[in-house]
């Protein structure tokens, strides 16, 4: 008679059963979904932020379940133990599942379910449900979104102080050339002379306004539906639930987490995500703007403008001997395309009538995380290994002057008269 094969182990649903290997902590809907959503695209394992964000639910829910009566102490703390495994680290290898797949996020939010039980029943010494124990009193419909906010929310910070760094290296080279004056262009034409420390400082301003308007998109992600389960009823989870609950969660996180406004919309809508894909957008797009500046400033160095030198990083060419390229503002320019294509993304997605709950938040998932920390760490590569290294070369500078209108618009003024633009000039 032949044994059974210790390396496995079979699970059953309603589809009937599958067979997995015994060394993973999750379960049969995770390795389902596996299968179904296979698109080659980046997993959850690939986002910690989110798996955090979402052991932190789990653990404020079985604390919570646990001071309501509706889930044994021994169960709630083995699943708690896991969640903080989760939320140091740990176990991530055990979350194979791509980000963006349908269902609204229910495999993810299986994924994390099958996880802890399985690390809990493991510390237990006896089965811990997903379903029955983990997922005790939530819905994916609720813990999706409140776990997406959390991990948005703490992404985006984060972005926001890269983006602080940033603006802090553009002050510092104002004030290292705040003798320097060069020529002003409009329409890239010559036009009068500009202190190159407020070239600077000005370029500065619009990063940290940007940082500024990210960190007030993302406050409003503090309001979240926990409790608010299926539809936003509350249907299944104690009374008292949802504002234990959410309690918990900002003791969890750190974070001054609260309630929305209103669960249904709470559930339901994904403006408040989409208000930082526009906020991210906008970052995106006034760092790039700069990067495309200085990389037209260095331009050259013999054909072009040559008035700026920016930090050589790696060759440029395969073929041209001593070529240099400015391939950091490059990779900014590029990176900022890739955030506005991620941000009309998440508002196709906001804009999709759902009803009572929106099944599209995986692929907003996927844009934003991926997108605020693409944006997080450009912006720190562009401060350091081009911003802080770039310098004005004076001689350019000064033989450009040359062409500067600023007499001409003196000699305007003074008559009375535009055409003393073209005298001037000539």
């Amino acid at each position: 008679m032949d044994r059974p094969d210790s390396s496995t182990r079979v699970e059953h649903d309603l589809l009937g059963p599958f067979t997995l290997s015994a060394d993973v902590l999750y379960g049969i809907h995770t390795a389902r979904a596996g299968e179904n959503f296979r698109l080659g695209g980046e997993t959850l394992r690939e986002y910690p932020a989110l798996l955090i964000a979402l052991a932190q639910v789990k653990s404020a829910a079985a604390w919570t379940n646990d001071k309501l009566g509706v889930l044994g102490p021994d169960i709630a703390q083995a699943v708690m133990t896991a969640a903080q495994e989760v939320m140091e680290g740990g176990l991530h290898e055990h979350f194979p599942l791509e980000v963006v797949q349908g269902g609204g996020g229910t495999s993810t939010n299986m994924n994390m379910n099958e996880v802890l039980a399985g690390r809990a029943s493991a510390l237990l010494g006896r089965r811990v449900d997903p379903h029955d124990h983990v997922n005790r009193s939530q819905s994916t419909n609720d813990v999706m979104p409140t776990a997406l906010n959390i991990a948005v929310l703490v992404t985006a910070r984060s972005a926001a102080r890269s983006l602080r760094v940033l603006a802090e290296s553009l002050s510092r080279k104002g004030r290292q050339y705040e003798s320097l004056t060069r020529l002003g262009r409009t329409c890239l034409q010559d036009a009068v002379p500009v202190p190159a420390a407020l070239v600077h400082e000005g370029q500065a301003t619009s990063v940290l306004a940007a940082a500024t308007a990210l960190e007030d998109a993302a406050e409003a992600l503090r309001y979240v539906p926990l409790g608010a389960t299926a539809i936003g009823t509350g249907l299944g989870a104690p009374e008292g639930y949802r504002e234990l609950a959410i309690r918990r969660l900002a003791e969890e996180t750190g974070l001054d987490i609260r309630p929305s406004v209103n669960l249904s919309e709470g559930i339901s809508s994904l403006e408040g995500l989409a208000w930082v894909a526009d906020a991210m957008a906008r970052a995106g797009r006034a760092v790039a703007r700069i990067a495309g500046d200085l990389r037209l400033l260095a331009s050259g160095p013999v054909g072009g403008f040559g008035e700026v030198s920016l930090p050589p990083v790696q060759a440029g060419s395969s073929i041209m001997p001593g070529k240099v390229n400015p391939v950091i503002p490059e990779l900014v320019m590029q990176v900022s395309f890739q955030l506005q294509g991620g941000a009309h993304a998440v508002h196709l997605a906001s804009a999709a009538p759902e009803l009572e709950v929106t099944a599209m938040a995986p692929v907003v998932t996927a844009e934003l995380l991926r997108g605020l920390r693409r944006l997080g760490r450009v912006s720190e590569v562009f401060a350091g290994r081009c911003v802080d290294g770039l310098t004005w070369n004076t001689a350019a500078v000064h033989a450009n002057l040359r062409g500067s209108l600023q007499p001409a618009v003196e000699s305007a003024v003074e008559h009375g008269h535009a055409y003393a633009i073209q005298e001037g000039r000539s």
